[in-house]
């Protein structure tokens, strides 16, 4: 299709917006207080940050959570996702892409530092599968527990790992788990008896949190589909006469979290027929995404297309 500019300005507020929207969307914004010197006598039921680098890890464990909380949507209980983010929050560093810091602010008792932060969602989103998010963000996955010498003390980080891997005890379930504790070495196995001639899953470690993840994640991250992802496609959207409207089905596209799990705009063009938006999209769902798609451009005279990336 052959381009025209009709409006120099027009096209250069459309690249202007293009620019705009890529450069931010894959940053966070995130902040963390602290203070240099405790108030004398004053008592705090949680102790404050003491330096400036605990303010920095605070941030990126605020932004990495507040990542996975946009990946995920609803999935999962609130109880799981509070120990979600006491997981995330002593690995959060392994998330993050890169950084700049934004500024200091100077307060009544400490200081803020703001920071932009870029994290890597692919990883994040791995690691999540490994957790059993998307295979068990609805409905807990049942296990058959083969507990060896388990102390007292065990049952509650057992109850934890329950609800952070979104598992539940069954004596009827096909899943086994065989779970021992012998010269301060937790050993844990899994395997499914309704496939005979599937391979188990066999991890040690000196922790039962240790050997808990790598099993089950193993279990989870081995799975051939990933629930939460249907597709990556280029969506194109021309007919548009200003940048407004680019921008305004920009927004609208980053509150489908129902239907797409990533929007990001590629660039804006001028073409013969308008102005023209490229989004990078990964579909959640395809079926309701072309409803609504259609629905928006029938009612404004815009044309739609999805192209495999």
């Amino acid at each position: 299709m052959n381009k025209k500019i009709y409006n120099p300005k027009m096209l250069c507020a459309a690249a202007a917006l293009a620019l705009c929207f890529i450069g931010s969307a894959e940053a966070r914004v995130a902040s963390g207080e602290w203070m240099d010197k405790l108030p004398a006598g004053k008592t705090f039921e949680i102790a404050p940050l003491r330096s400036k680098d605990e303010a920095k890890r605070f941030a990126f464990a605020d932004a990495v959570f507040a990542e996975a909380t946009e990946i995920l949507r609803n999935a999962g209980s609130d109880e799981r996702k509070v120990l979600l983010q006491d997981y995330l929050k002593e690995r959060a560093s392994h998330f993050i892409m890169s950084y700049t810091e934004l500024g200091v602010e100077n307060l009544p008792e400490g200081s803020r530092l703001t920071v932009d932060v870029h994290v890597n969602r692919d990883l994040l989103r791995q690691e999540l599968k490994r957790l059993g998010f998307f295979a068990t963000g609805a409905t807990p996955l049942a296990y058959s527990p083969q507990y060896g010498a388990v102390q007292p003390d065990t049952w509650e980080t057992l109850g934890r790992l329950h609800v952070l891997y979104g598992l539940t005890p069954s004596s009827a379930a096909p899943l086994e788990l065989k779970l021992d504790y012998a010269g301060k070495v937790w050993t844990v196995s899994l395997v499914d008896r309704s496939a005979p001639s599937a391979e188990p899953y066999f991890a040690t470690a000196d922790s039962l949190d240790g050997a808990w993840g790598k099993v089950w994640g193993k279990y989870f991250g081995g799975m051939n589909e990933d629930k939460a992802v249907t597709a990556s496609v280029t969506l194109t959207v021309d007919g548009w006469f200003t940048p407004d409207g680019v921008e305004a089905f920009d927004t609208m596209l980053q509150e489908w979290s129902d239907v797409l799990d990533t929007v990001s705009l590629q660039d804006v063009s001028m073409e013969a027929s308008g102005i023209s938006g490229h989004w990078a999209v990964n579909i959640l769902d395809a079926d309701k995404l072309r409803e609504r798609l259609q629905d928006y451009t029938s009612k404004r005279r815009l044309s739609f297309a999805l192209k495999d990336r």
